[in-house]
């Protein structure tokens, strides 16, 4: 039963919470609060009832959103609601002994090991994602601005980057990205993964050979690109078409940088989904391709019929990371095109970046478009997610 005291270690943090929502802002001054949560956690560590977590939860918000003028208050409100919290645990433990569980000490272990992890999820994940998802319905002069300074505007972001040509021509980059990139990216990784895992000879040089473009680094990599293959004037590919009395191609004009940007990309992409499409391949048991020879099946027919139908489970976790990728296309698209976006390589990100932190003196930043812009790509992620889940089901077999 709830006494008083277990009313109170509610009623507490949520004053506090009041106070902080009342008076926004964020300070590096947060010791008291760091200690109240440091309470409320010992709290929780001994197994009260569902008031421990309440309170660890709202030491934690105010821990995110300080303000200077409240620390004192905050922590001190906080600090007593978790130490009538403990005196709360301990009255329900004593009236129900019952309770008592053997397994208590092997749960509390569980629950310290976990606990750095959540607060590190908590902290750097599911704040900023929460505050971006607000940010996105108010209107705010700046991106680190204090709550009070913000504007409700509803919908009003999300129909500004809607409206907008270069957002829409962004989606289409990102679209074109996603398929034509993503198909041919797979399809050689694919292909080279059942290669290299046939049996052929120096397969581990071939897999180093192909991997090799993940260890440079991708400004590297794209620099090299700009600069040796594509260059008009002394880059590889114009130097195979001169020694052919052919004419040079400017590729990196409006017309060809989109492409040129993309067959870079996917230069550098093949090896990583090689080798997870490698480990997928590995892990089916050799006594299905054992069996398939001596039915006198051909490496092309074990392939169409073993390899490529168990490898839906290892297909379906490659479209995830290339969506991702894809969504988070930023580096190449800004190495191509470095000092002004061109709309021939813009990408959602970079249409983002240049929301947030316009570049241009007559251009003013919009924080709430920018962050309309991430919960909408992170919308698609999750959309094509699910997609692939209903779609592709796991494999028929047990690897």
């Amino acid at each position: 039963m709830i006494t008083i005291f277990g009313i109170l270690s509610i009623a507490l943090p949520l004053l506090a919470l009041v106070l902080q929502c009342v008076f926004a802002g964020f300070s590096i001054l947060c010791i008291p609060s760091i200690a109240a949560a440091i309470f409320a956690a010992v709290a929780f560590w001994k197994k009260g009832p569902v008031l421990s977590a309440v309170t660890f939860f709202l030491s934690f918000i105010q821990i995110c959103t300080l303000n200077i003028q409240l620390t004192a208050i905050l922590g001190l409100l906080s600090t007593i609601a978790a130490v009538f919290l403990m005196l709360e645990c301990e009255r329900f433990q004593e009236a129900h002994p019952e309770l008592i569980d053997p397994k208590a000490a092997t749960k509390h272990m569980i629950i310290g090991f976990i606990m750095p992890c959540v607060i590190a999820l908590l902290v750097m994940y599911a704040y900023p994602v929460i505050r971006t998802f607000f940010m996105s319905f108010f209107n705010m002069p700046n991106i680190s601005a204090p709550i009070s300074q913000w504007e409700f505007v509803g919908l009003g972001k999300y129909m500004k980057i809607f409206q907008s040509q270069a957002f829409i021509r962004s989606l289409q980059n990102m679209l074109m990205i996603w398929v034509i990139g993503g198909i041919i990216t797979l399809a050689f990784a694919l292909l080279f993964a059942v290669i290299l895992t046939s049996g052929i000879r120096g397969k581990k040089f071939f897999r180093a050979a192909i991997y090799m473009p993940n260890v440079i680094s991708a400004v590297a990599l794209a620099t090299m690109w700009i600069q040796y293959i594509f260059n008009q004037q002394y880059g590889m590919l114009n130097s195979l078409i001169k020694f052919f009395n052919g004419t040079p191609i400017n590729w990196l004009a409006t017309d060809m940088k989109f492409w040129a940007m993309l067959a870079s990309f996917i230069f550098g992409a093949v090896g990583y989904y090689m080798l997870i499409f490698i480990s997928g391949i590995e892990k089916i048991p050799a006594d299905l391709y054992e069996a398939a020879t001596i039915d006198g099946a051909s490496k092309a027919q074990q392939a169409f019929k073993i390899t490529f139908p168990l490898l839906k489970g290892v297909t379906k976790t490659n479209l995830t990371f290339w969506t991702i990728n894809t969504a988070t296309f930023y580096l190449w698209s800004k190495m191509f095109s470095p000092v002004d976006t061109e709309a021939s390589v813009i990408v959602p990100v970079m249409y983002l970046y240049d929301t947030a932190f316009p570049s241009k003196g007559s251009q003013q930043a919009d924080a709430g478009a920018a962050a309309a812009v991430g919960i909408v790509l992170a919308i698609i992620i999750l959309a094509v997610y699910l997609i692939m889940n209903k779609l592709i089901k796991d494999d028929d077999i047990e690897l």
